[in-house]
């Protein structure tokens, strides 16, 4: 019940009341609702499992990840008014989730035999694969692939995972750097609309 616990199940509600948000805004019922936060929650971290040959996912073996989830929705479904009149909580919380997912992604992937490189883009997968099923779901182009320097700051964090690893960090205080450096990033992109570029 350490750090990367908590950073696990913080993840899993922000990420689910973004997901949920995107619901409300679709105008779905409160099935929808739960449907898109919970996907948005666990579609990342299902996926990286599938990825690294982890079966079942640890989803399926662990239901606080659905309890923590449908929470995060309904949570949303409930103060729905309030979270829609300041936007910047569904933003923050995003990128909570962003940044908590790509650590907790660079962390598991380093735990089984693969590559440096395959860390990263696990841990990107991570956090980034919910929100495009999510989108996909709702009848949207996916977030990550249009917006706001949005993979580009889990690349940066998972580069950044793995440099502190490589110095001898502290696993927590690299889990903390990694997870704020992220959010930071993302905090920033949108404050001063980074982007990267694109064809003319």
């Amino acid at each position: 019940m350490g750090l990367l616990f908590f950073l696990d199940m913080a993840g899993t509600f922000f990420f689910a009341v973004s997901g949920a948000m995107v619901g409300v805004k679709k105008n779905m019922d409160l099935f929808g609702i739960i449907v898109l936060g919970t996907v948005t929650a666990i579609g990342g971290g299902t996926l990286r499992e599938v990825l690294i040959g982890q079966f079942p996912p640890f989803v399926f073996r662990q239901d606080v990840y659905f309890y923590v989830a449908i929470i995060g929705s309904l949570f949303t479904y409930l103060f729905v008014e309030y979270l829609l009149r300041i936007k910047s909580i569904v933003l923050l919380a995003d990128a909570v989730g962003l940044g908590t997912f790509v650590t907790i992604g660079v962390t598991r992937a380093l735990s089984v035999d693969i590559t440096a490189t395959s860390a990263v883009i696990l841990g990107t997968i991570t956090a980034v694969a919910g929100g495009m099923i999510r989108d996909v779901l709702a009848g949207e182009i996916p977030f990550v692939l249009t917006r706001d320097f949005y993979a580009v700051s889990c690349i940066l964090g998972g580069i950044t995972y793995l440099a502190l690893n490589s110095l001898q960090a502290p696993q927590n205080a690299t889990m903390a750097v990694t997870t704020l450096l992220v959010i930071v990033l993302r905090v920033l992109a949108i404050r001063f609309g980074w982007k990267l570029p694109r064809p003319h």
